[in-house]
């Protein structure tokens, strides 16, 4: 019988890891990521190996527009009152005692956008969120996971966010829920710079409604040039990370625009720029019923909020005066249009005309 050799690697537990410099070349075991960490003389810490559940594209994050690419709502200008208003795609900004104003900033080093949230007098508290559909939320039933988000502080003073998971008590169904965690405070950010901020915990196994997660950053807001920027979110399965802050999560999932879209257009769908959009017959001199789909099938059958559409059958041209949705799903629209001019039985194109709005709304 052949006798075995057994090979031993330096290792240590991650904070260890974290301020050791090894030799050019030499390998060390994080003990408490179990992963190998390659040194090269001059880096503490080394150079970490991805495990396999952290290598991208695989959906691996749960979160949509982590990157704060898609504004489907426009990207300037968005305000929120103290009912919370969705802003960036997937975003709710949810601000008490007065209003906020959101738009699309500069992003950090890997990403090109954020989202950008502006106090005013009498702002008592700021938070920013998403809820991730019970569907996506699903695999991280009974997982230890892992939050983390890039923050840029412009409050003129340090602040430190607290982190919030809720869990709807119904599938997708926000009106009671129960907090997985509550209110733990995250890293200290400093005033005017990029704070890396990341939070560990064991989820519920009845995630599988759903969750929300929930970014506090409290009354620092009293004025209208104090701010924060969010951007480089994720979530994930972290299974074998010790639960609470973390200051070494894995390297952030950042999806192509192209595919974040199209993700983002399963909960909300929004046209406002010249195009054709849906074609019907008049069934009188004053109506139209103009029928077409949509472009990503929606989570359910959204609500339609339609205002301005332009009318043309070849020869003549109008702008509705009233809309009234007769039919949707998850996939096509239908609705009534009324405006003059039109013959019976005509072929009639509908287009956003000028300030036209088209707005399809899935949201959670």
């Amino acid at each position: 019988m052949t006798t075995a050799v057994q090979v031993q690697f330096r290792r240590g537990t991650q904070s260890q890891m974290a301020a050791f410099t090894g030799a050019a070349g030499e390998m060390n075991v994080d003990a408490t990521n179990n992963r190998v960490v390659v040194q090269d003389g001059t880096t503490a810490g080394g150079w970490p190996a991805a495990r396999l559940s952290e290598i991208a594209g695989g959906f691996l994050n749960k979160f949509r527009n982590g990157t704060m690419d898609v504004w489907q709502r426009g990207t300037s200008g968005l305000t929120s009152t103290t009912s919370g208003a969705y802003t960036a795609d997937g975003w709710i900004v949810l601000p008490s005692g007065a209003s906020v104003t959101a738009a699309q900033a500069g992003g950090r080093l890997v990403t090109k956008a954020s989202l950008q949230v502006t106090g005013a007098s009498a702002v008592t508290d700021l938070t920013i969120k998403q809820r991730i559909e019970s569907l996506m939320a699903a695999a991280f039933c009974g997982q230890t996971v892992t939050v983390q988000a890039q923050l840029f502080n412009n409050t003129g003073g340090s602040i430190t966010p607290k982190l919030t998971v809720n869990r709807p008590s119904a599938q997708d169904n926000y009106a009671s829920v129960t907090a997985d965690v509550n209110a733990v405070s995250l890293q200290v950010c400093a005033a005017s710079a990029w704070t890396l901020v990341s939070y560990t915990f064991q989820a519920n196994a009845a995630s599988y409604n759903g969750l929300e997660i929930a970014f506090d950053f409290g009354n620092n807001f009293g004025s209208s040039g104090k701010s924060v920027q969010i951007t480089e979110c994720d979530i994930r399965v972290t299974n074998g990370v010790p639960t609470g802050l973390n200051a070494n999560p894995p390297a952030p999932e950042l999806r192509p625009v192209a595919t974040e879209l199209a993700l983002c257009q399963r909960y909300f769908q929004g046209f406002a720029t010249f195009g054709a959009c849906g074609i019907g017959n008049a069934s009188q001199t004053l109506a139209a019923r103009m029928t077409g789909p949509l472009p990503v099938a929606m989570r359910t059958a959204p609500s339609v909020t339609i205002s301005g559409v332009g009318l043309y059958d070849g020869t003549h041209t109008g702008t509705s005066s009233t809309i009234s949705t007769n039919y949707t799903t998850a996939t096509v629209f239908q609705a009534d249009v009324m405006a003059s001019g039109f013959n019976v039985g005509g072929l009639i194109v509908a287009y956003n005309a000028g300030s036209s709005s088209w707005q399809f709304s899935a949201e959670l």
